[in-house]
């Protein structure tokens, strides 16, 4: 499928837009925490623990395979997905701006570079 010259800016500048580091953080830290409800909620909702969760409890402050527990890993999955996503969401909007400095950079003395020989 062939672009339209008039319609390439506009499909470059939504290629190349900076994600938004609280909605990413956000959309990961909901997705995060209810990920970690849900794992804690089926051992209590069916009475046994066939998966082990011993090692949360020792990262995760507060946390226990217990109802207590599903709130509590819901707040810690929260957290630590928004973290996550906000952070992913900064390096990626970084290295971008650095490739696309980079590139405008070596467009220009190129461009300059035609002018000295001129000199």
């Amino acid at each position: 499928m062939e672009l339209e010259s008039n319609n390439a800016p506009s499909v470059l500048l939504r290629a190349f837009a900076p994600l938004h580091q609280t909605a990413m953080g956000v959309a990961w830290g909901v997705v995060g925490g209810g990920l970690l409800a849900v794992a804690t909620l089926v051992p209590v909702i069916r009475g046994k623990d066939f998966l082990s969760f011993g090692l949360l409890e020792q990262f995760f402050w507060g946390y226990s395979v217990s109802w207590r527990g599903v709130f509590i890993g819901l707040l810690w999955g929260f957290g630590v997905g928004f973290v996550l996503g906000y952070g992913f969401a900064f390096v990626r909007n970084a290295a971008v701006w650095i490739w696309l400095t980079v590139i405008r950079s070596r467009a220009e003395m190129e461009q300059y570079s035609d002018f000295l020989d001129h000199l």
